[in-house]
């Protein structure tokens, strides 16, 4: 997920979605971290990916994912993926 960064500056963000949906279930808790994380950079440049991939994974993702994925999202947004991920 960390390589994906140099990808990320050029605006090619697509390796870093393709990994993190092979990672995104991985019991490993740095690899939950490392993947939220870089989504959550990647999220920066299109956000509507990463939009679709929280709509994707919302339920499914660990919470350390699901945290460091929506950080930095506004109130509003946070609120209402919180709220998904409790039906």
């Amino acid at each position: 997920m960390v390589a994906t960064h140099a990808f990320i500056r050029k605006n090619e963000i697509d390796d870093t979605f393709n990994i993190a949906e092979i990672l995104v279930h991985d019991p490993e808790e740095l690899v939950n971290k490392a993947v939220g994380s870089w989504v959550r950079e990647a999220g920066k440049k299109d956000e509507k990916r990463l939009f679709d991939f929280l709509d994707t994974y919302i339920k499914t993702m660990p919470s350390t994912t699901f945290s460091y994925t929506t950080e930095r999202l506004d109130a509003e947004k946070k609120k209402y993926y919180k709220e998904l991920r409790k039906q």
